[in-house]
């Protein structure tokens, strides 16, 4: 049922959905990974440098690829596969006892014909969760919390509805340990959401230029405050912030604009990156989340643009912060993934409705049973501050037939005002998929906001952000 203000509301239960006059409740969660037991450093982050592990494309420096045949993936509707060594590659650990999951970004590029990617342990079933997924021709990265199996790999699995063939990159940017681990790492805080750069306003620190070609900008980061809503330092001006979580979007629409690639970084570039966030085609506009070191004195980060010239907005989602006092905080901003991807809902799914979200419409759902229900050897982890995984928005549609239709979409906390920030932009006909921070708001709730145009949108659930 509607109700007023444009905000759907409806419940959802464990494995099908009755529509009240409260706000949606998603269902029971798997439980979440053992490792964590004895707390120590488990579900701590341990920031990277970017590095590119993963590339099946040859190149004059890499004539094989790395660490690969240097050929593509044969994909297939049954699905093609390969196993991708992660652990004792680009500064993780070789041991699995001290991993518990590692931050990769995995792109697509040049496939033959449209599909998706998954992306699970080494040993595991494949599940219906996705990372990515895929046009014929396009280049799609998307950033992923991923476990591997016990011999340190992870499945890369592509399903197209014929036989061809796509590249895969991946690069690593950090990641968790487990309790065994002996060095503590840095937990995540969670914010906002809120915008702190935006190139094309001044109101957001811009100057109303775009990045030009081969150029980088700096963006504080210690200290940012954001706008709509209007919040002071949030992010702490505190050398024990280590690192950041944003969403970079991308707006590629400048007068004769050329594709590009955008990489976030923690310092300036010597030459150009070798790894990348975000890949921009002719008048595009695409986001991606990131997680970024902060280690320069000034406490900022770097983006680089390779091409043309782009425009860029950064909002912040959260961030990592070091020598966290245990006493105090025992459990507070953890990150442990789930035993499997939790789908957690679907509104293409006739049991969530198998209705699509209106413009300028938002909607509410509730986690309180999701929260409830996860849990570590039998037992309920307890309060929770967000949730990570997968969002992906689809099937946007016209209002009017004669009428093209862009949108943005919005996932926010259900307890405060609609933000100006944005998880995914989406145009007509394509998949749109983004890893995203869910922060709950009071009685775990959270609200999906559509711009323009129907869409349908689904979450999978890969970890949860633990609270004392």
């Amino acid at each position: 049922m509607r109700i007023g203000h444009g905000v759907k509301s409806m419940v959802v239960t464990a494995f099908s959905v009755a529509a009240l006059s409260v706000v949606a409740m998603v269902g029971f969660a798997p439980a979440v990974h053992a490792e964590i037991v004895g707390l120590g450093a488990g579900g701590e982050y341990h920031p990277l440098t970017p590095d590119r592990i993963y590339d099946t494309r040859p190149s004059i420096a890499h004539p094989s690829g790395i660490n690969s045949a240097g050929v593509p993936i044969v994909t297939s509707p049954a699905g093609g596969f390969t196993d991708v060594q992660i652990l004792g590659r680009g500064g993780v650990p070789d041991a699995a006892g001290d991993v518990l999951a590692v931050v990769v970004s995995i792109t697509v590029t040049g496939p033959s014909s449209g599909g998706y990617l998954q992306a699970y342990p080494s040993g595991a079933a494949a599940g219906i969760s996705s990372v990515v997924n895929f046009a014929a021709g396009q280049t799609v990265p998307n950033l992923t919390v991923a476990t591997v199996g016990a011999n340190g790999k992870l499945t890369v699995r592509l399903s197209t509805p014929v036989v061809g063939t796509a590249d895969i990159l991946i690069d690593v940017f950090g990641w968790f340990s487990t309790s065994a681990f002996a060095t503590n790492g840095a937990r995540f805080i969670p914010v906002g959401p809120g915008r702190i750069w935006d190139t094309r306003e001044a109101s957001f620190n811009g100057t109303g230029q775009p990045i030009g070609q081969a150029q980088t900008i700096t963006v504080p980061i210690r200290g940012a405050d954001s706008q709509i809503p209007a919040t002071t330092d949030i992010i702490p001006n505190d050398p024990n912030v280590v690192g950041v979580v944003l969403n970079v979007t991308g707006i590629n629409t400048e007068p004769n604009n050329l594709p590009t690639f955008v990489s976030v970084l923690p310092e300036s570039p010597g030459r150009p990156p070798t790894t990348s966030n975000l890949n921009l085609g002719q008048n595009q506009i695409k986001a991606n989340l990131v997680i970024v070191p902060v280690t320069d004195a000034d406490g900022a980060i770097r983006i680089y643009n390779s091409s043309g010239r782009t425009h860029v907005a950064v909002d912040v989602v959260g961030y990592m912060m070091a020598n966290v006092d245990d006493v105090v905080h025992p459990r507070q901003g953890r990150v442990i993934p789930l035993t499997a991807p939790f789908r957690a809902f679907d509104t293409r799914d006739v049991g969530f409705g198998n209705a699509q979200l209106g413009p300028g419409q938002a909607e509410a759902w509730s986690f309180s049973q999701f929260v409830a229900s996860v849990t570590l050897g039998g037992q309920p982890v307890g309060n929770q501050l967000a949730l990570l995984g997968n969002l992906t928005g689809t099937g946007l549609t016209r209002v009017l037939p004669y009428v093209p239709v862009a949108s943005f979409f919005t996932m926010y906390p259900g307890d405060v005002g609609r933000p100006l920030t944005s998880n995914i932009n989406l145009t007509e006909g394509v998949n749109v998929p983004n890893m995203a921070v869910l922060k709950l708001g009071a009685n775990s709730q959270i609200k999906a906001f559509n711009s323009a145009g129907y869409v349908h949108y689904l979450f999978d659930v890969s970890a949860v952000v633990l609270g004392d």
